[in-house]
């Protein structure tokens, strides 16, 4: 292990994930931003069940559900007419679907994490340059005290989308700006808001999206139409925020306080390669894209999952570097699948024309009226439907298995001494686990997960002796296994392998990619 530190560059949600996350698993870490201090605006304000379930097994989803509200429903407005909604509740999983929380809620749960683990913002600090050998990355820090030169033997951009780091690598940032103004603004009403429910108004012109951000505090966005060049950017009035609600709105609300409001353009725009070397780009400073369907913060939290363990597994446990290509493998299409279908929902939704409206708004009454539509709008909101097969990381699988090398650990209830509780939390504690259904000699099985000797410990949990079904019979049904099986589970909650016995899980652990 190198005694130079991770260095990571920007200290937001996406940031202070990839440091905890590393820290989690040995590296020696330190994370820096150029800003004051904590974020203390709203920001993004929803955090979707696959970040959730990505996170929990350091930070249980409930420090987040606590903290906020579940979403338990998505309602569509024409011209005051509501003409669809999608249903977010599902009984059968124990992870709510998201949870609508202020960004800045969700930073301090993942400042407080990253504390625990006795590491601390480096705040007023700000990347200049830096040149990356084939040992490390010298890089020069702007540090309250002055300009110092330091060293670190990784770099992991997450500094938004203004990204020094990328701008630093001189690489292109492919993709378009969206030329029409958007307005957003943090505001309390004189009403009772459902703190569990958005809504989209499409009929009165333009479109406006309201998230709820408390009882009586809500999101809005709203798109003002075409811009022409670089017009100058203006932050909404009070008065222009309270015509907008009362002309393409059916709310009927008064604001009774503005908290924060901002002028934007959206731009769409995506690097083809996240890792440069030894510089790692996450987040924003990877790929930007329109706010429909709230999927930006999320995305760049899931690269850092899966960026983070794959650093400390070569840093730490003596893996070979091509270990961080299967970043670049598994993530960018994510982000690339991110961009497509956020911008189709941006375009749906500004469809101006009369026809098009008529036809935009007859597809929704009429298919969010199918459960196989449902099923399918909610799947994507929530990521669930974000899957690696294919991967050159993914292990055996078992051919009549329903979940398969790639997938991501299934949220089921099952049964427990101690209750029902979620799959998931089978996995909290620990760094990388083996589940393990029935009766199954696990006494050759190896203690460490990884190719390297420092590898993260592999923890066996055993879910039934064969013939307590009662206990098992969720997760065994949800894989597909029967009675005896066992699963690799990876550090970012994915699923490795499936197999029936140990010898069939040896190639899938030592983390060779498939593809070397």
């Amino acid at each position: 292990m190198s005694a130079e530190p991770v260095l990571v560059v920007g200290a937001g949600p996406v940031g202070l994930t990839a440091a905890h996350r590393l820290a989690r698993h040995g590296a020696n870490v330190r994370i820096v931003d150029a800003g004051a201090g904590p974020s203390t605006t709203s920001k993004a304000l929803v955090i979707w069940r696959r970040t959730l379930t990505v996170l929990d097994s350091t930070i249980p989803f409930h420090r987040f559900v606590e903290a906020g509200y579940e979403a338990r429903r998505a309602r569509f407005f024409s011209k005051g007419e509501l003409i669809g909604a999608i249903s977010l509740e599902d009984a059968g999983r124990p992870v709510p679907a998201g949870v609508f929380i202020p960004q800045s809620d969700t930073e301090r749960i993942l400042t407080k994490a990253l504390e625990e683990q006795g590491i601390r913002v480096a705040w007023r600090t700000k990347l200049l340059s830096f040149e990356q050998d084939a040992d490390g990355v010298t890089c020069v820090l702007e540090e309250p005290e002055g300009q110092r030169q330091t060293r670190c033997s990784w770099l992991i951009g997450c500094d938004g989308a203004h990204s020094t780091a990328r701008h630093q690598l001189r690489i292109p940032f492919p993709g378009e700006a969206v030329d029409r103004r958007w307005i957003l603004a943090d505001v309390r009403v004189d009403a009772e808001v459902n703190p569990h429910e958005a809504r989209l108004e499409v009929g009165y012109g333009r479109v406006v999206a309201v998230f709820p951000a408390g009882p009586s505090r809500v999101r809005v966005i709203a798109d003002e139409g075409p811009t022409e060049g670089e017009s100058e950017r203006l932050d909404p009035t009070d008065d222009e925020l309270q015509t907008l609600l009362d002309a393409r709105t059916s709310t009927g609300w008064r604001i009774a306080e503005t908290c924060w409001r901002a002028d934007f353009r959206i731009n769409e725009r995506q690097v083809e390669r996240y890792v440069h070397g030894r510089v790692l780009l996450a987040g924003d400073a990877a790929h930007v894209h329109s706010p429909a369907g709230g999927q930006g913060m999320n995305t760049g939290i899931q690269d850092a999952a899966n960026l983070a363990w794959k650093v400390a597994l070569v840093e730490v446990g003596g893996a070979d570097r091509s270990l961080l290509e299967s970043y670049q493998e598994e993530r960018h299409p994510v982000g690339r699948a991110v961009l497509r279908d956020s911008g189709r929902m941006l375009r749906l939704a500004q469809l101006s024309g009369p026809v098009g409206k008529h036809l935009r708004d007859l597809a929704l009454h009429i298919g969010l009226r199918l459960p196989a539509v449902q099923e399918r709008a909610s799947a994507m909101l929530t990521e669930d439907t974000i899957h690696y097969r294919g991967s050159s990381l993914c292990g055996g699988g078992v051919p009549d298995a329903v979940v398969q090398p790639g997938d991501s650990f299934p949220d089921v209830v099952v049964g427990t001494t101690g209750g029902p509780r979620s799959a998931i939390e089978l996995l909290r504690g620990v760094e990388a686990v083996c589940v393990v259904f029935g009766q199954v000699d696990t006494s050759t099985l190896p203690d460490r997960f990884g190719s390297g000797s420092a590898g993260p410990p592999l923890a066996v949990r055993r879910v039934g002796d064969g013939t307590d079904i009662p206990k098992v019979s969720a997760l065994a049904a949800a894989f597909g296994l029967g009675r005896t099986g066992l699963v690799l589970v990876r550090p970012d909650a994915v699923v490795a392998a499936v197999a029936r016995a140990p010898s069939d899980l040896a190639s899938s652990l030592s983390l060779e990619p498939t593809s070397a």
